[in-house]
C-alpha cells in the first residue's frame, strides 16, 4: 500500500519520513559503467525492525540488474548503514507499482534507525573487482530513483523525495542520413543527418562537421558545421532532384571516422501516389514509456524525422488529465503537407477479452474507453469502459476510427476481428517480428493489410533502438501510399491496405498485381502477375510471394551465393506470450583451418555482438523475438581436398556441419517455440540496393479468394511486409 501526504509540504515531508541523494549527483552518460550511490536519510520517525526500503525505477529502464551475491562480478551492489540495524537487500522484478517494478528491497532487522541515520545502497561497487554498473542505455530528461519508506513495518509506503537527473547522449558513434522517399522532379524537397551514439541515441551536444554528396541532387550544401541548435540532427530544405530516377545522399565526418548513406529518394513524375513514413506505435512517461508527451511528438517529428505519428499510451493509465494533454499535442501539432499526427491511445485488455489492440481516431476529440480503471483513481467515467473487444466493437462501431491488433506484452486474439474497424494489423515492433501473426489473420480469411511500429517505451518514436532489456529489435516504421501527407489521406489510404510495415529501415517498395496497387480486392481469371520494384538500403537479397501461408515464387531463382562465405543465422521467440525472448549465447568451433573476416550478423545492440573471435574459434551473445541474428565468416587454411568439420553449439540448439554439405544445400534445424530455427548456409551474395522483378503463381489455384503478398529481405536482415493482394478466382485451375 502506497500512502500519500497531499496535505504535506515537501519539506514537511523530508523531515517526517526521510529523503534519498544521489553521489555523484551528475548528469549519467547513457550505458556508461560506473558507481552511484543512493543515500537515504531517515527522518524523524525512523525506520523500525521489521521495516523496508524500496528503491525502485521504471520497468522499461535497462540500468543494469544489481546483483548481491557475487563482489567480482558485473553489477555488484552492497548496502551500508550508519544505524545499529542490519540490511537484508535483494534484487525485485515487479515488487512495486506499475510502472515502477524494476525494485531493490532493503529489510532494516535486528534493530531500527533513528533520525539522521542513513542507508546506503551502492549500485556498481568495485572494491571486491566487479568492473560496476551499467546505466540505462538512452536517454532520459529526469530519470528517477523513486524511493519509498516503510519506516513502521506495517507493509504502508511513503514516497520520499528522491534523486532525480538526467541521462544523457555519448559520444558520436553513427551518422543515419534520411531523405523522402517520394520527390517530384524541380519541387523543393528535404534531407536530414542525425548523429548518434553507440546506444542510437540523438548526440545533443555534437558539434561537428560533416560533408555531404548528394550526386546531382540540388540545394544540398557540400559541408555543414552542426550548431548547438541542431541538437544532433539538421535537416536541410530546398534540396530538389533535377530529374526522374532514385537518388541516395551520402554524409561523412572524418574527423570521428563515420559515414553513412541515405534511404532512397525516388523522384518521379508518374503516378498521383507519394510514399510516406511513420511510426503508428509508441508510449511516452505519463504510461510506461519515457519523456512527456510533448517530447515525444517532437521527437517524432525533429529527430526521427517521420511524416506521420500516433501515441498509444496504455488505457488504464491514461487519465483524464493525460488524455488531454494527448490530445493538446495530437491538435497542436498537426501540420498537414509537413507532419501529421493521429488521437489513439491502447486498449490494453487481456489476451482472453480480446489482448492488446491500437485505437485511432481521424479527428482530435475521440472518446477514450479504456479496457479498465485498474490504475486510475477517478472511477467517475467507469461506465464508458469497454471490459471486452467485442464491447470495444460496439461503442466504436459508427465513428471515425480504426483498430489495429498487435503483440506487446499481451498479443491480440484474432478469434475476434471487426472487419468495419480492423483494415490492418501490426506484424513488428520493438516486442519483435510477429510474422505468425500475419499468418494467424490470413488462416481465419482476414482481409488485412499490414503495419509496423515501434511500440516505443524509450522516448524515441520513428528511431528506436531496443537497448539492452525486454525488447529485442529496432523498431519498426510503416510506409503509407497516399496523394498528399494529410490526415484523411493517409487514414483512407490505410483502410485501403495500401500500406506495408518494414523492419525499420526505409525500404521503397512498388508492387502491382495485374495492374492493381497493393491492398486491392479484386477478381481475375486466372493468378495475378505481380510486378515489383525496390530500391532498398542494402544488398536485396530476396523477394518471396505468398499465396495464403506458403510460399509460391521466389526473386532470384536460384538466389546467388557466396562461395568463400558461410552464414549462420538463428531465429525465432520461445513463446507467443510476454516472456517470448530466446536467449542464443553460442559458439563455433573448427578442427581445421582459420576462420577469417567475420562479421556479426543483424545483431540489434551492442549488448548483442561477437565476443571472441580467434583463429578456431567464434563466441558470441544473442537474443531474438521471432527475428534472426547470427554470423557471417570465411575459412582459410585449408590443405586441397581437406574438410574442415564445423561445430555450432548454443544452449538451445547444437549441430556439426562440414561447407561441402552447405555448398550442396543449406542444413535447417528447427527448435521448436514459436519459428525457433537456425539455417546454416552459403552466404547469400545479394543482387544490388535496387531490383526489379516479376513474381508469378504457376501452381494450380483452386477458385476462391486468395491473399498474395510479398516479403523483402535484405542481407543485412531488414525486412518489409507487403499488404496482400486479395484475389477472387472463378476457375477450377488458375495456375499459369
Amino acid at each position: 500500500m502506497i500512502e500519500t501526504h497531499p496535505h504535506l509540504s515537501p519539506d514537511e515531508l523530508r523531515r517526517l519520513y526521510g529523503w534519498a541523494e544521489m553521489d555523484p549527483p551528475d548528469p549519467v552518460t547513457a550505458g556508461q559503467t560506473g558507481t552511484w550511490r543512493i543515500i537515504y536519510h531517515a527522518g524523524r520517525y525512523g525506520v523500525d525492525d521489521g521495516g523496508v526500503i524500496k528503491i525502485a525505477w521504471r520497468d522499461v529502464s535497462d540500468w543494469g540488474t544489481p546483483q548481491f551475491d557475487d563482489p567480482a562480478a558485473a553489477e555488484f551492489a552492497s548496502v551500508a548503514t550508519t544505524g545499529p540495524a542490519t540490511l537484508i537487500p535483494r534484487m525485485e522484478r515487479q515488487r512495486y507499482i506499475r510502472p515502477w517494478r524494476r525494485c531493490i528491497t532493503i529489510d532494516v532487522v535486528d534493530d531500527s534507525l533513528k533520525a539522521g541515520d542513513t542507508i546506503t545502497l551502492t549500485l556498481g561497487d568495485t572494491a571486491g573487482g566487479s568492473p560496476g554498473s551499467r546505466a540505462q542505455t538512452y536517454g532520459q530528461e529526469a530519470f528517477e530513483f523513486r524511493v519509498a519508506v516503510d519506516w513502521c513495518g506495517t507493509w504502508v509506503y511513503t514516497e520520499v523525495p528522491s534523486p532525480v537527473f538526467p541521462v544523457i547522449s555519448g559520444p558520436p558513434a553513427r551518422l543515419v542520413v534520411v531523405s523522402p522517399t517520394s520527390a517530384v522532379p524541380g519541387q523543393p524537397t528535404w534531407m536530414g543527418v542525425r548523429v548518434e551514439d553507440l546506444w542510437g541515441n540523438p548526440c545533443r551536444q555534437y558539434d561537428g562537421e560533416i560533408h555531404l554528396h548528394g550526386g546531382a541532387l540540388q540545394g544540398l550544401p557540400a559541408q555543414y558545421r552542426f550548431t548547438p541548435a541542431d541538437s544532433g540532427v539538421h535537416r536541410f530544405e530546398g534540396v530538389s532532384a533535377p530529374s526522374t530516377g532514385t537518388y541516395r545522399v551520402t554524409a561523412a565526418d572524418p574527423a570521428n571516422g563515420l559515414a553513412a548513406t541515405s534511404n532512397p529518394l525516388r523522384a518521379s513524375t508518374s503516378g498521383s501516389l507519394q510514399s510516406y513514413w511513420g511510426d503508428l506505435h509508441g508510449q511516452s512517461e505519463e504510461t510506461v514509456g519515457t519523456n512527456p508527451v510533448s517530447s515525444y511528438f517532437r521527437f517524432a517529428r525533429d529527430t526521427a524525422l517521420v511524416d506521420f505519428i500516433g501515441h498509444q499510451g496504455n488505457d488504464f493509465q491514461v487519465t483524464a488529465d493525460v488524455w488531454q494533454r494527448i490530445r493538446h499535442q495530437v491538435r497542436s501539432l498537426n501540420e498537414p503537407g509537413r507532419f501529421v499526427t493521429f488521437l489513439g491511445y491502447e486498449w490494453s485488455g487481456n489476451t482472453p477479452v480480446g489482448g492488446d489492440h491500437n485505437v485511432y481516431y481521424l479527428d482530435d476529440d475521440g472518446p477514450l474507453h479504456r479496457s479498465s480503471h485498474v490504475l486510475i483513481e477517478d472511477k467517475s467515467d467507469i461506465a464508458t469502459d469497454c471490459l471486452h473487444i467485442r464491447d470495444l466493437y460496439a461503442a466504436l462501431r459508427g465513428r471515425q476510427a480504426m483498430l489495429v491488433p498487435h503483440v506487446g506484452g499481451r498479443y491480440a486474439d484474432l478469434n475476434w476481428h471487426d472487419s468495419r474497424l480492423e483494415p490492418v494489423l501490426e506484424v513488428y515492433s520493438e516486442w519483435g517480428e510477429f510474422e505468425w501473426f500475419l499468418h494467424w489473420a490470413l488462416e481465419l480469411g482476414w482481409q488485412v493489410g499490414f503495419v509496423a511500429g515501434s511500440d516505443d517505451h524509450k522516448g524515441r518514436p520513428g528511431a528506436a533502438w531496443p537497448g539492452s532489456g525486454t525488447f529485442g529489435v529496432y523498431g519498426g516504421l510503416t510506409c503509407v501510399q497516399a496523394p498528399a501527407l494529410t490526415r484523411q489521406d493517409l487514414w483512407q489510404a490505410i483502410e485501403a491496405r495500401r500500406c506495408y510495415g518494414t523492419s525499420g529501415a526505409r525500404i521503397l517498395v512498388e508492387a502491382t498485381a495485374d495492374g492493381h496497387p497493393i491492398g486491392s480486392a479484386f477478381t481475375a481469371g486466372a493468378a495475378p502477375t505481380i510486378d515489383i520494384q525496390v530500391a532498398g538500403t542494402a544488398d536485396i537479397e530476396r523477394i518471396d510471394l505468398f499465396r495464403g501461408n506458403r510460399i509460391v515464387d521466389t526473386w532470384p531463382d536460384p538466389l546467388p551465393r557466396r562461395p568463400d562465405r558461410v552464414r549462420i543465422a538463428w531465429a525465432g521467440q520461445r513463446i507467443r506470450a510476454r516472456k517470448r525472448l530466446v536467449r542464443w549465447d553460442g559458439r563455433l568451433s573448427t578442427d581445421r583451418g582459420r576462420f577469417v573476416d567475420v562479421e556479426g550478423y543483424a545483431f540489434d545492440t551492442p549488448a548483442e555482438s561477437l565476443r571472441l573471435v580467434e583463429d578456431r574459434l567464434i563466441t558470441w551473445e544473442s537474443v531474438t523475438t521471432g527475428d534472426a541474428d547470427g554470423i557471417v565468416f570465411g575459412l582459410e587454411g585449408l590443405e586441397d581436398g581437406e574438410e574442415a568439420t564445423l561445430t555450432f553449439q548454443t544452449g538451445i540448439v547444437e549441430n556439426t556441419f562440414t561447407l561441402r554439405q552447405l555448398r550442396q544445400q543449406p542444413i535447417i534445424v528447427n527448435a521448436g517455440g514459436v519459428d525457433m530455427r537456425v539455417v546454416f548456409e552459403m552466404a547469400p551474395a545479394g543482387s544490388g540496393f535496387d531490383a526489379a522483378a516479376q513474381l508469378l503463381d504457376r501452381q494450380d489455384v483452386p477458385a476462391g479468394t486468395h491473399a498474395y503478398w510479398l516479403r523483402v529481405t535484405q542481407t543485412d536482415g531488414h525486412k518489409a511486409w507487403i499488404s496482400p493482394f486479395f484475389v477472387t478466382l472463378n476457375g477450377e485451375d488458375q495456375g499459369q
